[in-house]
């Protein structure tokens, strides 16, 4: 069993790279953060979507509405390797109208709330050994996210 000091490093490294991952909008390397079979839940939307192309699919399209985007992580809760807790608040410009979101282009979108993250292992071995290498981290994949968010905006100047 890995140390509690090898999964709060393991939690903070791949929080990290999910963090960099969406703030430069890549889908692709976002992805390659999730499993497969990955179900997402946007809960303040009551909608889930099932499978990576399902959650590809909505990705590419939020980022290309909200093009800029920053996270000001607000912390992140762990004790296994499969289960995190993460608190953040979120800031992007809509580059495009979304009237279903009330908002125009141009408009500070802020969201503040918490996602849920599960875990599974699908790295080389049976079973993750507490190694934190760059190929061992990205060997965690998402497997389920529920993702509970407030938004507001800002009146852009």
């Amino acid at each position: 069993m890995p140390s509690k000091e090898a999964i709060q490093k393991l939690i903070a490294a791949r929080g990290a790279g999910i963090r960099a991952a969406s703030e430069k909008r890549d889908v692709d390397d976002l992805m390659s953060w999730y499993s497969k079979d990955a179900v997402f839940t946007n809960v303040f939307n009551n909608y889930t979507l099932e499978g990576i192309d399902a959650v590809r699919g909505m990705y590419a399209h939020v980022y290309k509405a909200i093009p800029s985007f920053k996270i000001s992580d607000g912390g992140a809760t762990g004790f296994t390797p499969e289960f995190v807790a993460a608190e953040m608040t979120c800031e992007g410009t809509a580059a495009v109208d979304l009237p279903q979101m009330g908002w125009k282009a141009g408009e500070t979108m802020i969201m503040t709330g918490v996602s849920l993250f599960w875990f599974r292992w699908e790295g080389e071995g049976d079973e993750w050994d507490g190694s934190l290498s760059d190929e061992d981290v990205h060997g965690w994949k998402i497997i389920r996210e529920r993702a509970y968010f407030q938004f507001t905006k800002q009146a852009s100047e």
